[in-house]
């Protein structure tokens, strides 16, 4: 069997976009369950952050694009020569929430998603898992992709096996790297958080990606 990857304790910051008044709290019990590397049976909490502040933009405000299916019909009804509606990031979204600067502590064990040996790995490890699923094989897609049940199976998998966490790749930039922290890992606030106006440079920048109004 391929060795699974680890990756060094972050050297930089990480950024999350959180609730206010307390943007680094992990989230409350009762919302669990629905992230992309929380725990099926809601035994830990995960935070995620994002390697890049803008990346904790791209991941937060996705959810703000017009659905594709919406998009599809009323691509129907107004014609090709028409402009489609855009999506709007509400002024009460940045009103409620932050930007909080992370720095984890070095000495802990992180599971690297990004690493084809630690994939291969977890191909024999998870091998029934894969096919109680409905899965063949293994590989980035999978990890990437929306396969909820497989990727929460990869985090317990990860936190059984003593992983403060996980890092892995944004299927919205490739580029980016993200961190799901698990409850207990070892990491405290830098600062204040930042407030989100209209005017952060990052939160425009993405606006502009996606094709939001703010």
């Amino acid at each position: 069997m391929s060795p699974v990857q680890g990756i060094r304790t972050p050297r930089g910051v990480l950024y999350r976009i959180g609730r206010l008044p307390d943007p680094g709290a992990f989230p409350p019990w009762h919302v669990q369950g629905h992230g992309r590397f929380d725990d099926p049976q809601r035994e830990f909490r995960v935070l995620y952050a994002a390697a890049q502040r803008r990346g904790a933009f791209i991941e937060t405000l996705a959810r703000f694009r017009p659905l594709v299916a919406a998009l599809a019909r009323l691509e129907e009804v107004v014609g090709a020569d028409e402009s489609l509606p855009r999506g709007t990031v509400p002024s009460h979204w940045y009103q409620r929430h932050a930007v909080v600067r992370l720095r984890v502590r070095p000495g802990q064990r992180w599971l690297d998603l990004r690493a084809p040996p630690t994939r291969e790995a977890l191909r024999t490890e998870l091998a029934a898992t894969l096919l109680t699923f409905g899965f063949s094989d293994l590989d980035l897609g999978h990890v990437l992709g929306p396969a909820q049940a497989l990727t929460q199976a990869i985090s317990r998998w990860a936190h059984q096996h003593g992983y403060a966490g996980l890092a892995y790749s944004s299927r919205l930039d490739a580029k980016l790297t993200l961190w799901a922290l698990f409850e207990g890992a070892a990491f405290e606030p830098i600062g204040e958080p930042d407030p989100i106006t209209p005017e952060d440079p990052d939160l425009a920048a993405t606006a502009r990606l996606y094709g939001l109004l703010v």
